[in-house]
């Protein structure tokens, strides 16, 4: 029962300190795989470090590596180079060159966050919305009122 008890408490791992108490090396990978991402998004150099000093499956790493590239820095084969399974570098590769494959990136600057409505005014260079000049709503074009010549 305090077996059960100590290892609800652990909870999910999310600083590379939470990942030193681990006793076999295989969960140290697995945990050092888990808190990267997050690391290389607010210190690329900080997590490449902890990459390459503290993850000794080469497995585990590439697949760091690949995370990295889809979630973080999908704009450069940076990480790429550093994969050692060719498949998984060639992958990583195909996946910078398609950007409709990037995953899980933040909201580019200036951009409206995913899922929101476009904003007002319709779309950039286009009317502000409404029937086209000279139709009626709907789209339907305008009959000339009783008496008037037809339109051009």
């Amino acid at each position: 029962m305090l077996w059960i008890l100590i290892a609800c408490s652990l909870g999910e791992p999310s600083t590379p300190s939470d990942c030193e108490s681990k006793l076999s090396a295989g969960a140290k990978d697995e945990c050092y795989a888990k808190v990267a991402p997050d690391l290389f998004r607010t210190d690329p150099a900080a997590g490449q470090k902890l990459v390459e000093e503290n993850i000794a499956d080469v497995t585990v790493r590439d697949f760091v590596y690949l995370k990295v590239t889809r979630e973080v820095d999908p704009s450069t084969t940076r990480y790429c180079e550093r994969i050692q399974d060719r498949v998984l570098a060639d992958r990583c590769r195909v996946l910078v060159s398609r950007p409709h494959l990037h995953r899980g990136l933040a909201t580019p600057p200036g951009a409206p966050p995913p899922g929101s409505p476009p904003p007002a005014g319709g779309p950039p260079g286009g009317s502000a919305g409404g029937p086209p000049p000279g139709a009626a709503p709907g789209g339907q074009p305008a009959t000339p009122p009783p008496g008037a010549p037809p339109g051009n």
